[in-house]
């Protein structure tokens, strides 16, 4: 079986969840016989084509159909809410071979496997990563604020093609990460094939030697309490409750230090951080470093060496870095939100809290002192991790969905 994995971009230097699902999946499914290549725009890369461990990776030019698009809006398109045309993605879907589409996305590159589907008879599954019933309208509207001010041009061509469809109700099976949304698009849509497909995690590789530091690197004392928050610095994961934090243990006498790490993808929200921390006098107590390849050997680092992973997420899907600070052995605070509420059971596997209340937050890292409470979450997490949240369990598991579709489409 031959699939084409499409995203809206592929970029191993803007690195995020997506990303990390269709590559670890593109590895790992030619074990259960099914071969994919990756086609995406060129959004945060060049356009070309490189076969990287034996993946072809197709990029692809692009526009925005707005006007005016100068560059920064284009590239703050590019990092989160764009909405891209791409005729050279289009022509490879035409003419390429393949048994079956699988689209990572939604808008107009959803739009296009629907058409490109129905031509040629090529049967198509949709996901769901970033969420697609339970998306705050605020997050959605501070994604299209970009855009105020601009002719939307693209929507106009869009009416007189009458190109609008719905590629989710269309398509021949869905997929999602959030054990939350399941049973409501198998209500939706009763008669399709309904995948909650949790995201996946190498666990070795969070275990492997690493020489880098981080104490001796940030000056930290011993007894000081080292925490990690890896995610996008972003308005959605809420790293300003984790700065709130660390401002109510200082007046309390408490020691810490946070350590972010994520690409910045809402610039005005990184410079809200950095406010904040000018403004309380917190700059010793948070390093921020905006963005790491995915195998750099300071990543593996920080989940090793950090005392407590946290989440604050106002909305997440699912949760991947999840995974990879189970996989370290390192304890999970996260916000009760969307897929993390599932993903963590309370008390068992990690620590839940009430999300975007710093109380909540502040009780939840009590409980984690409780005697014999930190040894029980990281001896459950990392028996779960081995167990459900392997790639080759993954990508076993996407197989048989792939095959299901195409024998029901058969049918």
């Amino acid at each position: 079986m031959k699939t084409a994995q499409i995203i809206r971009r592929f970029s191993f230097a803007e690195w995020g969840g997506t990303e990390t699902v269709v590559w670890n999946t593109s590895r790992g499914l030619p074990d259960s016989g099914v071969h994919c290549e990756i086609l995406a725009t060129s959004a945060c890369s060049q356009p070309g084509m490189e076969e990287k461990e034996g993946v072809p990776i197709y990029r692809f030019p692009y526009l925005y159909p707005w006007w005016p698009m100068p560059a920064w809006r284009r590239e703050t398109l590019d990092k989160k809410g764009g909405n891209p045309f791409s005729p050279g993605l289009r022509r490879r879907l035409q003419f390429a071979d393949y048994d079956l589409l699988h689209i990572h996305n939604s808008g107009r590159l959803a739009e296009l496997v629907h058409r490109i589907s129905r031509q040629r008879k090529i049967p198509y599954i949709i996901s769901f990563h970033g969420g697609f019933l339970d998306i705050p309208p605020e997050e959605t509207q501070k994604m299209l604020s970009v855009l105020r001010g601009t002719l939307p041009w693209g929507g106009c061509l869009d009416r007189l093609l009458r190109r609008k469809a719905d590629p989710v109700a269309a398509a021949d099976g869905i997929i999602c990460v959030g054990a939350n949304e399941l049973p409501h698009l198998q209500e939706l849509y009763p008669e399709k094939p309904v995948l909650h497909l949790p995201n996946g995690v190498e666990p070795g590789r969070f275990r492997q030697k690493t020489h880098f530091d981080w104490r001796t690197h940030l000056q930290l004392s011993s007894d000081c309490p080292l925490y990690l928050c890896v995610s996008r610095i972003d308005y959605q994961k809420n790293q300003l409750l984790l700065l709130r934090m660390l401002q109510r243990q200082r007046d309390l006498g408490e020691k810490s230090h946070l350590l972010l790490i994520g690409p910045v993808t809402v610039d005005w929200y990184a410079e809200k951080l950095r406010d904040f921390l000018r403004r309380e006098d917190l700059q010793d107590r948070v390093s921020i470093f905006p963005g790491m390849v995915p195998d750099d050997e300071r990543l593996l680092a920080a989940y090793q060496q950090a005392d407590v992973f946290f989440l604050p997420s106002l909305h997440e899907p699912f949760g991947i870095v999840v995974l990879e600070a189970w996989s370290a052995g390192l304890p999970v605070i996260a916000s009760a939100v969307g897929g993390l509420q599932h993903l963590i059971r309370d008390g068992q596997n990690g620590l839940l809290f009430t999300s975007d209340d710093l109380s909540s937050l502040m009780k939840a890292c009590s409980r984690l002192s409780v005697p014999g409470m930190r040894d029980r979450l990281i001896a459950n997490a990392t028996a779960e991790v081995e167990t459900s949240y392997t790639w080759p369990v993954i990508c076993r598991r996407l197989a048989d969905f792939y095959q299901k579709v195409l024998d029901t489409k058969m049918d």
